[in-house]
């Protein structure tokens, strides 16, 4: 609902009239209906932050001719259900698989390093199931589903932790790049 007050906010701030605001609302989700599935991003934020591109531009062209705009939104929606919108997250922040294959890789061939053994040490002496979560995948090189029956947790916060390491293994370690 946020998410909709927003747009809504938005259109009503760029000064297009209600009539053009619910035009391309509605032409959006009829064309989402229509069209098949939606895609989201797991992270709330990001697809607000998505939407908020998307109907400024929508309203921005709105401003010219409303015809236009709602062929956009369709055009958008069309395509958008044919490719996988959650990739684009890689090109715009950091994070995905993208990342996590990379240190994987790295720690992976470099299991003795330095930085990485510190780093090691450290989670085991500062957290443990982390830690373990670590050695899980970044050792014995098991899936997330098989650290999350292991350690009898959810695969997803298996997957976030995972992706957190890995940030902190690129920002201390640099890859060696």
């Amino acid at each position: 609902f946020f998410e909709i007050f927003v747009i809504f906010l938005i259109g009503i701030v760029l000064d297009v009239s209600i009539e053009y605001i619910l035009i391309i609302f509605i032409s959006f989700i009829l064309n989402k209906v229509i069209f098949g599935k939606s895609m989201h991003y797991r992270d709330w934020y990001l697809c607000l932050i998505w939407s908020i591109l998307l109907f400024t531009s929508f309203y921005l062209l709105s401003k010219v001719d409303i015809k236009i705009a709602v062929f956009f939104t369709s055009t958008y929606v069309f395509f958008s259900n044919r490719t996988n919108i959650k990739d684009l997250d890689k090109l715009f922040f950091w994070g995905g698989n993208i990342l996590n294959n990379e240190v994987f890789d790295w720690v992976k061939f470099n299991q003795d390093n330095e930085k990485l053994i510190k780093y090691e040490s450290n989670l085991k002496e500062t957290d443990k199931q982390k830690y373990f979560i670590f050695i899980y995948r970044f050792r014995e090189f098991k899936t997330y589903s098989q650290i999350a029956k292991i350690m009898d947790m959810d695969a997803q916060r298996i997957s976030d932790e995972i992706k957190i390491m890995s940030h902190f293994i690129e920002y201390s370690i640099r890859l060696d790049k």
